[in-house]
């Protein structure tokens, strides 16, 4: 299957994502992922949160190894950066 296009995460379920889970985040290196970070599921469990070409077949193997067990949210990279503009176009500051 192809990653989501736009995840929509649920209100988590504990306060705070487990530690492992943010070391998962910070350590995690595969070639097919382009950003990763954590963010909830749908139903609010903490997941690690990956971004991956459009075209790629999701699951893939190594990220899942990878996250222990953890949930994986696959999303989609965006064809082009977001293009950032002022907050108040047309006021001066």
């Amino acid at each position: 299957m192809k990653p989501v296009r736009i995840h929509r995460p649920g209100e988590p379920k504990t306060p705070q994502p487990p530690p492992r889970l943010l070391v998962l985040a910070d350590t995690l290196h595969d070639p097919s992922v382009i950003q990763c970070g954590i963010t909830t599921t749908n139903d609010g469990r903490w997941a690690l949160y990956v971004t991956v070409p459009a075209g790629i077949d999701v699951p893939i193997a190594s990220v899942e190894r990878s996250a222990e067990g953890f949930p994986v949210v696959y999303e989609a990279a965006l064809d082009e950066p977001v293009r950032a503009g002022p907050a108040f176009p047309g006021r001066k500051a």
